[in-house]
């Protein structure tokens, strides 16, 4: 009875998509009419700490339909989709929309003005606060206001990622495999629409929507499809990891058919079906021996961490032989911190 039910309430939630009364949005400070868009703020209040002020923009069609969320710069050290997202408004035209976008500019302001990297200034990762609490540290509050605002507000959602500012990543998105037929239908063919060749399957999200940590899966236990992207990394804003930003988001409004522009749809997808991030088994100096994309076999050394003196303190190597989808390639490392992402290619598409 329980799984009935739950797929009762994700078909009303997909059905809904195309039901959305033709009406005023408003997210923050924006408000956009029917046929207009509107920039604006979500204002987060200080609490035990400093406030923020999260920069959005409603592009707000002129018939309905899907409510596609795009957010961009949930870690601060992550600039490709920050870059993008201006890109991708600029393309968007409200009188020919059936639906609307709302574009996140910057999720995480405090840390992006910063330069930081994985973590806000109260010390916690913005991507694993949600649904946020409203008298919690900063991380928790603007998690708790984009929730609000953005999530319970779409039908859709693209999390925007890319290599944080000590990674080099290779371009992949992530499909979260619920269990749900019809969800994860959704989910996997708005990563086929995002044009990543390169999809990760994840089946690890927690299921409890009062726990749900990351942006995408709080859309996911809510009922929306989402899928989270990385392109790009090591704090660069090269031109083809910005474009697959833009490519991809337009892509993606184009699939919904809110708007109708070019698809970038990857014809070939490359699914991995087992991965694993790899994490330092010790602090000290890293010095890393593989570089992203590249094939390894089981048991190859990804890197050494080292003392400041130069002595070997510890060795990271693949558990699995697969690919590397990124590496940490910058020295500083931190017990416990992420070093590698190993991921194996399956032949074929998975089955339902």
């Amino acid at each position: 009875m329980r799984a009935a039910t739950t797929c009762l309430s994700t078909f009303l939630a997909l059905a809904a998509v195309t039901a959305r009364a033709q009406a005023t949005l408003t997210v923050g400070t924006a408000k956009a009419l029917p046929g207009t868009a509107t920039s604006g703020i979500i204002d987060v209040p200080a609490g035990p700490d400093a406030g923020a002020e999260i920069p959005v923009t409603v592009v707000n069609g002129s018939k309905p339909g899907p409510i596609l969320a795009l957010v961009a710069g949930t870690h601060g050290y992550e600039y490709t989709s920050v870059l993008a997202l201006p890109r991708v408004l600029a393309r968007l035209d409200p009188k020919r929309m059936a639906g609307a976008v709302i574009l996140v500019h910057m999720a995480n302001p405090p840390a992006f003005y910063e330069r930081r990297i994985y973590r806000n200034v109260d010390g916690k990762n913005l991507n694993r606060m949600y649904p946020g609490l409203a008298n919690g540290t900063q991380s928790e509050r603007i998690a708790f206001a984009i929730t609000r605002e953005v999530i319970d507000q779409a039908t859709h959602l693209v999390d925007m990622h890319c290599g944080d500012g000590n990674e080099s990543l290779r371009p992949y998105s992530y499909w979260q495999v619920t269990g749900d037929a019809k969800m994860d239908a959704a989910g996997k063919e708005l990563a086929l629409a995002y044009g990543l060749d390169h999809i990760v399957i994840d089946r690890e999200r927690p299921k409890d929507p009062a726990k749900s940590l990351y942006t995408a899966n709080t859309a996911v236990l809510r009922g929306k499809p989402a899928i989270t992207v990385e392109s790009g990394g090591m704090g660069l804003v090269d031109e083809a990891s910005v474009a697959a930003q833009e490519a991809g988001a337009l892509s993606v409004v184009a699939h919904l058919g809110i708007q109708d522009l070019p698809s970038v749809r990857v014809a070939k997808p490359l699914f991995v079906d087992h991965s694993e991030v790899l994490t330092a088994p010790a602090t000290g100096v890293w010095r890393w021996s593989v570089e992203r994309m590249q094939s390894v076999a089981e048991g190859t050394l990804i890197g050494r961490v080292h003392d400041a003196f130069g002595k070997v303190l510890a060795e990271v190597r693949a558990p699995f032989a697969g690919e590397v989808l990124y590496v940490v390639a910058t020295p500083p490392v931190t017990k416990g911190e992420p070093v590698g992402f190993i991921g194996r290619v399956m032949e074929g598409e998975p089955k339902p």
